[in-house]
């Protein structure tokens, strides 16, 4: 391909967005020719615009087909439908044939494209909720996963060091051994990082004979990308057909965006926050007063959070009437020229999805994309092999993250159900009481029976569908669908007495 260069898929085949890069519309059943010449294995895909980028995903090969066309090298725009009858038929012995709408974009005549960086990859800082223990990104302000806000006094760490090699510089140390930069000896009791002098930790007093410093990580302040620049013909252009209609909706965005110019628009810093200027307290009460802390605050975080929770419930259709409202507005203002939308979509992108699919964006492949979106959600929060969420739990989850782009329950279903076609890691299951859950194609009910006989054994022999629902954090249905299947494996057996339904390990299997 001449025109058009490799592009990269996130774990659902869905494209990657750059910094400060926002999708804008999708369409389906799309091919792609350059020039007048259509590109083989490239003529039924998604195409997905961007404010920076034309994406193609092919629908059999998404991870093999996948190009984009940077907008910037885009110099002029135009509609092609054939004339009289907006399509030519041409009768064959075979049947009928016609020519699809096509958008014709013409290309400058030098184009420039970024390399592919060769930069050393790092893992970005991250932080723990103290209510979830969910990790999230660095950035975040609020939990990404319950929503809890972040704690003023728990510090973004990072996980690995960049894969680059270390210069002798860094190396150097001193006559008295000790290092000449500012690194610092973490305790491996408390964590607690001490200077590179220190023999016993500050904080606990343990001994830290033996413990190497940790290495400070320095991030560059701002990273060069290079350019490939190539010399195209004077009427170098390509073409995107609409096979399936969609040609009209997808121009109009096209050419707002192209007005539009994101790409030439510097990327805003996140203002940073002002640091405290209290005195980190030291010693075991000063632990003991900030987990303290911190548990407080959750609870009245909580407390407040169920106090509305009837008020929202009775005003959920409003809600969700003024969710799609904004939502629309939103996708309909690509200038961005709104200065309260830009706050709107900021605590947005906090929330945890920036983007998130809507009918108005997707259109006809709308639970298609919902799918998608929904595989990358689970891959954070679901376990590969051994975890399972009830739609319900998920429903209330995934609407808590797309903050005011809200789907119905019918929409969730739906877009369950489209895993399998979509060859994606997750599957819609139906136990036999009518439960609906999601779990993970890798899991089957031999591991899941294993790992609660495994909590019946710990346990003392016995187990409740309560106390198993306890120690799983799973919905109590759920739970017991869990031990039925375990049962019916033959790991377990039941009692049921007064105090309510008791299960136990069959110990048969030992004799």
């Amino acid at each position: 391909m001449k025109y058009f260069e490799r592009t990269d898929l996130s774990s659902s085949r869905r494209p990657v967005l750059q910094s400060n890069e926002s999708l804008i519309i999708q369409q389906g059943n799309v091919g792609l020719y350059e020039r007048k010449n259509k590109i083989e294995d490239y003529q039924d895909g998604v195409c997905y615009l961007t404010s920076h980028r034309i994406i193609y995903v092919d629908n059999t090969h998404p991870s093999e087909r996948a190009v984009e066309l940077s907008l910037c090298n885009v110099k002029d725009v135009e509609s092609y439908v054939s004339s009289k009858f907006l399509f030519c038929v041409i009768v064959t012995q075979g049947g009928f044939f016609k020519a699809s709408p096509k958008i014709i974009l013409h290309l400058e005549n030098t184009i420039s494209s970024p390399a592919r960086k060769s930069l050393p990859q790092m893992t970005l800082p991250t932080w723990v909720c103290s209510i979830c223990s969910f990790s999230n990104a660095g950035t975040l302000e609020k939990c990404q996963l319950c929503g809890v806000k972040r704690p003023n006094d728990v510090a973004a760490t990072s996980n690995s060091t960049p894969n680059t090699p270390t210069t002798p510089s860094s190396q150097q140390e001193n006559s008295d051994g000790s290092n000449n930069n500012n690194d610092g000896i973490s305790c491996r009791a408390c964590t607690f990082i001490n200077h590179p002098s220190m023999v016993q930790c500050e904080m606990c007093g343990t001994d830290l004979s033996g413990i190497a410093p940790s290495p400070t990580i320095s991030t560059p302040s701002s990273l060069s990308e290079s350019f490939t620049t190539m010399q195209l013909d004077d009427d170098a252009h390509v073409r995107l057909a609409f096979r399936h209609g969609g040609q009209p909706g997808f121009l109009n965005k096209l050419k707002d965006v192209l007005g539009a110019k994101a790409w030439d628009k510097p990327i805003e810093s996140p203002v940073e926050r002002p640091s405290s200027s209290k005195t980190r307290g030291v010693g075991i009460s000063a632990i003991q007063g900030r987990i303290e802390k911190n548990s407080m605050e959750a609870s009245e975080t909580m407390t407040d959070a169920f106090q509305d929770l009837d008020r929202l419930m009775a005003k959920a259709t409003e809600m969700v009437t003024l969710a799609e409202s904004i939502s629309q507005k939103m996708n309909r203002d690509t200038n961005n020229t709104d200065g309260n939308l830009s706050t709107l979509r900021t605590y947005l992108l906090n929330l945890g999805i920036s983007d998130p699919v809507t009918r108005g964006s997707a259109g006809s492949i709308y639970h298609q994309e919902l799918a998608r979106e929904l595989a990358e959600f689970l891959s954070k929060i679901l376990n590969e092999q051994d975890s399972m969420k009830s739609l319900t739990d998920l429903y209330c989850i995934f609407n808590r993250v797309r903050g005011v782009a809200l789907i119905s329950p019918e929409d969730l279903y739906k877009a369950a159900q489209q895993f399998e076609e979509l060859k994606l890691p997750f599957r819609l299951r139906k136990f036999p009481s009518g439960l609906l859950v999601i779990q993970s194609q890798y899991m089957d009910d031999d591991r899941a029976a294993r790992r609660i006989l495994q909590h019946v054994k710990q346990q003392g022999g016995h187990i409740t569908a309560l106390r198993l629902a306890e120690i799983e954090n799973l919905a109590l249905a759920l739970a017991t669908e869990q031990l039925l299947i375990t049962e019916q494996k033959g790991l377990i057996c039941r009692d049921e007495g007064p105090t309510g339904l008791t299960y136990y390990e069959n110990l048969f299997l030992l004799l």
